[in-house]
């Protein structure tokens, strides 16, 4: 498929908070847009044409999921990830953050502890201690260049949880769990009782020879005791039609995840331009997505190249997964706010601070590469005058 992803998409004054919304967290709008987790990419265009389709009928009102819709998303997990999943374990929200309020009602009481892996993404602690429950912080290590799991440390504060968010592929980080990372963190989860929500939303962007696997595929164990979530918004760009698929395997589990989503949250029944435009991206999205890949893979070579060679002070920690990498700053001995003051009023740049991740992200920036080569190639000139004007 011939997508010319290098052509730019004018964004400002559509609504859209990686543009309009900058002012609100940067203090700003005069900034290359690199941070929030959308792309700068069109969809495919047989999702505009789903989304047209649907919007020329003239009422919106409550929805059903079509049969075509669950064949759609069934199918792709099938071929992407090998794992058969049956069409009566899915459940649907608006975010994957609305299921994870949801299971966290469910499955846990107030003043629970909840254990979460930082430097992860941030709405997880935010969510858990809005919610009267407590963040219990197995922390991931990093070195030479590279995130893994403090296993001996996961093993200790599982034995105090109730609920395990599991991030994987891992965001920030970029890790893409091994299988016998994954085995690990199953046995420890088993031997505790554990039930784990695992975030898989970002399964879809994976980098060659890395593989993901879903953590329910790893046994009959972790099939029955694991919340899976996966969306098709970070996939295909379609963040703002509010679409995810939560599957859980264990009836009961589902049962009560149901109830509350249906009667407590009364958010099951879908968005009406989202439900056709996620089953024409699992139905007609392959080419366009395989384009995707190699196009953010191009992206990554030429940064992490560019650093090395024009900014060395600067580090791209190279994601196995995600297009939301992190740029390892700590060679420049900055604080975090001398870090963030650097790069909004130096560089001239909108990057997610890697502090706002928790404990372990202090060193780092969060940069979004699913943009136009151009604006990385007007990153890396912009970083290099404002790293040069520090000597």
């Amino acid at each position: 498929m011939n997508v010319n992803f290098d052509e730019a998409i004018k964004r400002k004054n559509t609504s859209c908070s990686k543009y309009d919304g900058m002012t609100a967290s940067f203090g700003t709008n005069d900034l290359l847009p690199l941070w929030i987790a959308d792309m700068d990419f069109p969809v495919p265009e047989e999702v505009t044409q789903a989304v047209k389709t649907r919007a020329e009928h003239p009422v919106y009102g409550y929805n059903i999921f079509p049969d075509g819709y669950y064949e759609a998303f069934l199918a792709w997990v099938e071929k992407h990830h090998g794992w058969t999943v049956e069409k009566d374990w899915v459940c649907h929200t608006p975010g994957v953050l609305t299921a994870l309020s949801t299971a966290i009602l469910t499955f846990t009481e107030k003043g629970d502890n909840v254990l979460i892996q930082p430097p992860v993404y941030f709405p997880f602690s935010s969510t858990i201690e809005a919610l009267g429950r407590t963040v219990l912080n197995n922390q991931l290590l990093y070195e030479n260049g590279r995130f893994s799991m403090d296993f001996a440390d996961l093993e200790e504060k599982a034995k105090k949880a109730r609920l395990f968010v599991f991030c994987s592929p891992h965001n920030p980080s970029g890790r893409v769990w091994t299988r016998e990372e994954l085995a690990r963190v199953e046995e420890i989860c088993r031997k505790n009782d554990l039930l784990v929500f695992s975030d898989e939303i970002h399964s879809d962007i994976v980098y060659a020879p890395h593989k993901h696997t879903v953590f329910a595929q790893l046994s009959p164990w972790s099939e029955q005791h694991s919340i899976i979530a996966m969306a098709p918004s970070k996939t295909f760009n379609i963040a703002g039609l509010q679409m995810s698929h939560i599957t859980i395997p264990n009836e009961s589990l589902r049962s009560r995840f149901q109830y509350l989503l249906r009667y407590g949250l009364h958010v099951a029944n879908g968005n009406s331009c989202g439900i056709p435009a996620a089953q024409a991206a699992y139905e007609h999205g392959e080419d366009w997505y395989r384009a995707l890949l190699a196009y953010l893979q191009q992206n990554l070579d030429y940064l992490d190249r560019a650093l090395a060679e024009q900014v060395p002070q600067v580090r791209l920690v190279r994601p196995e997964s995600t297009y939301i990498p992190l740029l390892d700053m700590s060679a420049l001995n900055m604080s975090n706010d001398e870090m963030k003051d650097f790069v909004i009023g130096k560089v001239g740049a909108a990057l997610n601070a890697g502090s706002t991740f928790g404990p372990g992200g202090e060193r780092f920036m969060r940069i979004n590469v699913a943009t136009q080569r151009a604006n990385l190639e007007e990153f890396v000139a912009r970083l290099k005058r404002a790293v040069d004007a520090l000597s």
